[in-house]
């Protein structure tokens, strides 16, 4: 009988995967939350800059 992995049993790459020497950085999920948090406070402080002129 052969054995094959299905889709499921196998693990799913990290999203997000950084080494710079001794340092080792990994992101398992998209941090939805906090690229909210960033790409709101991003847009006003833009807006902000930008209406004056």
């Amino acid at each position: 009988m052969s054995r094959t992995l299905r889709t499921a049993d196998r693990e799913a790459p990290p999203f997000l995967e950084i080494r710079v020497r001794g340092f080792h950085l990994t992101v398992e999920r998209i941090p939805y939350r906090l690229l909210t948090v960033l790409t709101t406070l991003g847009g006003t402080f833009a807006g902000v800059a930008w209406y004056p002129r």
